[in-house]
């Protein structure tokens, strides 16, 4: 048997089913050969079965209970400081990996020795894009391409101003940032701790980046490797305060490097986009009945209201 080359951690929280599948892509779909690959799961504090089906249909997985819910920076965190493998692999329990996705990540990423970090191509079930796989670290000027449309435009010229990707790119990319949700790492490029616990969860991963691009590591963002990701699956039984993180992460990143009034300016950019967006489609549902429509106008109202409240903070 030889010594891990890959720790994969996925953290999970009420998505038993979900793990379940993931997990079972993950082995399918991944051969590094005998004990190369380590596997760790974090349950934070689930109570939905998690525990008993992690114990008994994947014995070889590492599992880590913990009595109440870390949040994914923390609970990810824990678990890298447990493995020693070079190379460390940050998934979603609600992804499928897909065309040995796993395989082809690592090996790019070790034939590249600059590159610190890497992303792949993340897609929804019907295989379009997820263009918050990767981006730009937020400044007013590339808030203001995403929320006031402009990064729409300028993507037909080839330039990426956007706080997200805006094209499906077909070679490597360097980029400020890549998603948490399938996020490979060089473990001696990282420097500890891997995530700022000032993050409860969202934006933990642009932080992080951004400290490795500051200790001159490269980030990439490639198409090499798909996966599918059943985005938010945690997310949709949360409330409370907890909704709010999903903006709050990169206002966080934001705030903490720029004063009051700049921040102020990017709560006002994230409001008018928001709220544009919402005006925008209640137009289109006037012209067109599409449910889709309405969901997206709900939507927008949602983060509409939660942008305000962030903006009151």
């Amino acid at each position: 048997m030889t010594a891990p080359v890959l720790t994969v951690i996925i953290v999970s929280w009420r998505v038993c089913d979900l793990l379940r599948d993931c997990l079972a892509s993950l082995f399918s779909e991944t051969d590094l050969g005998d004990g190369a690959l380590d596997v760790i799961v974090v349950d934070n504090a689930s109570g939905d079965g998690t525990i008993e089906m992690v114990r008994s249909e994947f014995p070889s997985v590492r599992l880590i209970a913990s009595g109440k819910n870390l949040g994914f920076g923390r609970a990810n965190t824990l678990a890298f400081e447990e493995t020693n493998a070079p190379f460390v692999l940050l998934l979603n329990p609600d992804t499928l990996i897909q065309d040995r996705a796993v395989e082809r990540l690592l090996a790019h990423l070790r034939a590249r020795p600059d590159v610190a970090a890497a992303g792949c191509r993340l897609c929804n079930a019907d295989g379009s894009l997820q263009r918050w796989t990767g981006g730009r670290f937020p400044t007013l000027g590339s808030v203001a391409a995403h929320y006031l449309f402009p990064a729409s435009l300028l993507a037909w010229t080839g330039r990426d101003s956007s706080i997200y990707l805006t094209r499906d790119v077909a070679e490597d990319i360097d980029v400020d940032w890549v998603t948490g949700a399938c996020l490979m790492l060089r473990r001696e490029r990282v420097p500890p701790p891997l995530f700022d616990p000032v993050y409860w969860m969202y934006g933990e991963d642009i932080d992080l980046c951004h400290r490795i691009r500051a200790a001159g590591g490269r980030v990439i963002y490639t198409p090499i490797a798909t996966v599918t990701h059943f985005q938010g699956a945690s997310m949709k039984q949360q409330s409370g305060e907890v909704l709010l993180t999903s903006l709050k992460g990169m206002r966080t990143f934001y705030a903490h490097r720029a004063g009051r009034l700049r921040t102020y300016l990017f709560d006002t950019l994230t409001v008018t986009g928001f709220a544009l967006r919402w005006a925008i489609y209640r137009c289109a549902v006037l012209v067109r009945r599409d449910p889709r429509l309405n969901e997206r106008a709900r939507s927008s109202a949602h983060n509409v209201r939660l942008a305000l409240r962030l903006m009151m903070t």
